[in-house]
């Protein structure tokens, strides 16, 4: 299968919500690894025409969604996002990978999660990758030295806009149910706006 609108019609008709995935994760419906392995399948297709998500943590993901089934086995209490795949733009910090906000000099690896990711894992969201951002995050689009340009998945000519445009197109794109983005002067409004999506 090729990306494409067509793809992004197909998706859309049976994209579940966030209350749906984890309504079903919880009830034993569909586990948090056929989930978490989903969205990962879709974003490997959409993210060769997209370049949305710039630092993949699919192994890791797929070793947390595992666990997570198994917490729920146990009947151990689950948090409101049990479960639940979350990208997260790529100025956040999460252990083990850079926060570069686009600078070729920013590259070492953190040793530990920002406020704001270790808030998603203790509600049981499963991180899959960071996604793309404008150099500094000061721009309306989202491309920079270090990981190049993110393409609108509607249009590929076009952009997704900024700061927050890496989390916009891959969502658009059903590669990501929900994202963690940030705005001060319509970094996650303008992206959501171009993408067709919703932000908070």
């Amino acid at each position: 299968m090729e990306f494409g609108r067509d793809t992004l019609s197909e998706w859309e008709a049976r994209r579940p919500s966030v209350a749906e995935l984890t309504r079903e994760i919880a009830n034993g419906d569909a586990s948090a690894a056929e989930t978490v392995d989903g969205y990962i399948t879709r974003t490997k297709l959409a993210n060769d025409s997209l370049n949305a998500l710039v630092v993949p943590l699919f192994e890791r993901a797929r070793a947390e969604a595992v666990e997570a089934d198994r917490r729920r086995e146990r009947g151990e209490p689950l948090g409101p996002l049990h479960g639940v795949p979350v990208t997260v733009k790529e100025c956040f910090h999460v252990a083990g990978t850079p926060s570069t906000i686009g600078l070729t000099h920013c590259r070492e690896p953190l040793d530990e999660d920002g406020v704001l990711v270790r808030r998603l894992r203790a509600a049981g969201a499963i991180i899959i990758g960071k996604t793309n951002v404008p150099q500094l995050m000061l721009w309306h689009e989202s491309d920079n030295p270090v990981y190049g340009r993110t393409n609108n998945p509607w249009d590929l000519e076009r952009s997704p806009g900024g700061s927050t445009g890496g989390e916009a197109a891959l969502i658009a794109a059903g590669g990501a149910p929900l994202g963690l983005g940030s705005d001060l002067g319509g970094s996650i409004r303008l992206p959501c706006h171009f993408c067709g999506i919703h932000g908070l």
